[in-house]
């Protein structure tokens, strides 16, 4: 008997803060997003509490000798909600989509290990035939890699690589899109979309390994107010509670609360982006400068960050923070002072323009309250702040329409890659105007490299240039806890900070 069958009352609750402004896979860059997809839509594979990669519509698969040729066999039972047979051509129909540069997908380079990718997103390649990817039959996908990466099948998992019901793709790009249109492969289809207010989930009956799932129903709400998140934790409204240690006043909570808080081991990166196309941080000193005068440690997280790849990503045999401590990152108000100097000497000015970092609410005002003080006190310069709610922050970014940006990033899959990709020209979420050759060589190397010793080498030498050239300035590690009901289990945080409900169940 599954635990949904012995309790009726299976239902999961917690609060996203942030209401999604789509649930469409290729659409999909944010956590909070993700956080629901992963529920709707499944992949050819997932990852379990462990990290490790586990069998999802496809039930296996082989590798070729030269590592670069994954043949997919997908489960005969794979379907979609509304009972339609999921076939091979879902996935290649859903990912020749996200190459189309029409979709928008920020998730578009993610897909560009796969062969001629790159060129189809680019234009140069006008065949989508000629594309690494296609359906053998209904039941077998072929992948074709550029060149081997050991990591792909974690990339597997991400929202970009879902599969859409064909027919019916439209219905998922419009938010106001009504619940009963949203067709889904995944544990969890949309029962009710309440706007500005919640979403319900239901169990998916449809779904090919639907007796692992216990959820009847996972009850989503969107209140951006801790406090009023931490009354419902407490009054048993919701079992789960909080995403960082700005939201859970540990002062306040009872002695049974405390006995509920779980620490995960996250990666997870909170950093300022320059954009180096706008004065005065076209400059590579003058970024310098910005970034050796900010004292981390007065900051909202103890994990203070000098390199961008955090602790808990995986190195060769240890984690990559291990084996590469950052040792060419320098915090000295007297050397800030004297870069600056130097930069607007370079740049033959006698005094800043006006700057304005840009940034959203909550704790994040707070943090940027904060550095700016530092750079008013250490560097004598004034930085406005710009706070605007979060999605607008990210329309901004990607129109380049700032000098300084927060950002925040957690890991897709676990590889150093994971956050250096992103400073790649050929990364969506790339929006610096910052592009280095160098860089850029040493990432194709370590695409190319299985050896995790050499590839691990090649990625340090990438971060290395990241950090001198200062592009953007890394923060802190998030360091993340939460309140889970003890009832509840298999509901986790994974090593990237998103949130794994699916196969969870209360007892």
């Amino acid at each position: 008997m599954s635990h949904a069958e012995s309790d009726p009352l299976q239902t999961f609750r917690f609060n996203l803060y942030l209401e999604p402004v789509t649930l469409d896979p290729a659409l999909s860059s944010d956590g909070t997003t993700s956080t629901i997809i992963e529920a709707m839509f499944e992949g050819l594979v997932r990852t379990n509490a462990n990290g490790k990669v586990e069998p999802g519509v496809a039930e296996s698969w082989t590798l070729s000798p030269d590592n670069k040729t994954y043949t997919f066999t997908l489960r005969s039972n794979a379907r979609w909600s509304n009972g339609d047979p999921l076939v091979a051509a879902d996935f290649v129909n859903a990912w020749k989509r996200v190459l189309t540069p029409a979709t928008r997908s920020l998730s578009a380079s993610l897909l560009f290990p796969i062969a001629h990718a790159q060129d189809y997103y680019k234009g140069t390649l006008t065949d989508p035939s000629q594309l690494g990817f296609q359906a053998l039959d209904d039941h077998t996908l072929q992948v074709v890699l550029q060149q081997p990466l050991p990591y792909f099948l974690e990339t597997l998992t991400y929202p970009a690589y879902s599969p859409i019901h064909t027919s019916s793709n439209t219905s998922i790009q419009n938010k106001n899109t009504s619940a009963k249109d949203m067709i889904s492969n995944g544990p969890f289809t949309i029962q009710s979309w309440a706007k500005g207010h919640s979403i319900t989930l239901a169990r998916n009956p449809q779904y090919a390994q639907a007796e692992k799932v216990h959820f009847d129903h996972v009850f989503i709400r969107f209140i951006n107010d801790p406090n009023k998140e931490y009354t419902m934790y407490q009054s048993g409204a919701i079992d789960r509670s909080g995403l960082s240690e700005s939201n859970i006043p540990t002062f306040k909570m009872t002695d049974q609360m405390k006995k509920e808080i779980v620490y995960p081991d996250t990666a997870s990166l909170y950093y300022y982006a320059f954009n180096v196309k706008k004065k005065p941080f076209n400059n590579v000193n003058i970024r310098k400068a910005f970034a050796m005068s900010i004292e981390r440690k007065l900051l909202i997280s103890p994990k203070s960050a000098y390199g961008f790849v955090p602790p808990a990503i995986k190195g060769a045999t240890s984690t990559f923070r291990k084996e590469y401590p950052v040792t060419n990152f320098e915090i000295s108000s007297k050397r800030a002072r004297q870069l600056l100097q130097q930069g607007m000497k370079e740049e033959k000015i006698t005094s800043l323009p006006a700057m304005t970092l840009l940034t959203n609410g909550d704790g994040n005002r707070y943090v940027a309250d904060q550095i700016t003080d530092m750079w008013k006190r250490h560097l004598g310069v004034t930085v406005k702040v710009k706070e605007e709610n979060f999605y607008t922050l990210l329309e901004e970014k990607q129109k380049k329409n700032y000098q300084i940006v927060r950002g925040g990033w957690s890991a897709d899959y676990n590889d150093p890659a994971a956050f250096l990709d992103l400073f790649t020209s050929w990364s969506n979420e790339n929006t610096s105007g910052w592009k280095n050759n160098a860089y850029d060589a040493h990432m194709k190397k370590a695409y190319s490299l299985t050896n995790a010793k050499a590839r691990m080498k090649e990625y340090r030498a990438a971060e290395k240039i990241l950090t001198d050239q200062m592009v953007a300035i890394p923060l802190y590690y998030f360091n993340t806890y939460f309140l889970q009901k003890s009832n509840v289990h298999d509901v986790y945080t994974d090593y990237s900070g998103a949130l794994h409900f699916v196969y969870g169940y209360k007892k």
